[in-house]
């Protein structure tokens, strides 16, 4: 990553790799209906009502900091995307209700240990992400939601539908130069398994989950410990 010269640049956007797969298959169904806007790199804390020189000046770092170039990876880049919210609202939109279930340790993380002598994928009992979207009174609490896997071959993550049942054939598998899986699927309710692991390893993903219509995100770190006797999960 490197920053943009200010003076030479408007605008600078690029294709995802996802978007470069479908660009070179030059069957002419590339077409781009969506796009999203972020200000992932303005600290507003810098934004200075009591500059000295007055209003205009209020900005002045924040209009001479550089600007980052693009970056397709979507653990570092794209967090805080600019959406819509009805206005007289006083909080913006935040996500909700990720709790661990029993046997998963932590607050804001996963952690369960998966026997690796069992048929996998090993599914973990009753961990099911059912996130909800709280705050600009309630405009976003029927949304869906994106749960992207950084790495499905840590743990996979599928839909669960209305009778309850969960569907890890849907989805968009993504694969980075760095051999790294990546799937995101879209819906109401998630739930993920572990895959594939070695016997005295451990092996770490992060899940990001995503509001498709308040822009709210929520990421939190997986952690599965590979051992030879019974799941704790």
């Amino acid at each position: 990553m490197g920053f943009i010269n200010n003076t030479s640049y408007i605008l600078n956007a690029v294709l995802t790799k996802k978007g470069k797969q479908y660009l070179a298959k030059s069957d002419g169904k590339f077409n781009i209906t969506k796009f999203a806007l972020s200000d992932d790199e303005i600290d507003y804390t810098l934004w200075d009502t009591a500059h000295p020189k007055g209003t205009d000046y209020y900005g002045a770092v924040l209009e001479s900091t550089p600007m980052l170039e693009p970056c397709v990876d979507p653990e570092v880049i794209m967090k805080y995307k600019l959406i819509t919210i009805p206005v007289g609202s006083k909080a913006l939109p935040y996500i909700s209700n990720v709790t661990p279930p029993t046997g998963l340790l932590g607050t804001n993380a996963l952690q369960t240990t998966y026997n690796a002598s069992l048929p996998q994928p090993y599914s973990l009992d009753n961990h099911t992400i059912n996130p909800e979207t709280q705050g600009v009174d309630g405009t976003f609490s029927a949304e869906n939601y994106s749960f992207l896997t950084l790495n499905k071959n840590v743990v996979d993550v599928g839909v669960v539908g209305d009778d309850g049942t969960t569907n890890y054939e849907v989805g968009a598998v993504y694969n980075e130069e760095s051999g790294r899986l990546s799937k995101k699927v879209i819906g109401r309710v998630a739930q993920i398994q572990t895959t594939v692991g070695t016997v005295g390893t451990s092996r770490e993903t992060s899940i990001i989950i995503t509001g498709q219509m308040s822009g709210a995100i929520y990421v939190f770190p997986v952690k599965v410990n590979y051992v030879d006797n019974t799941p704790s999960g």
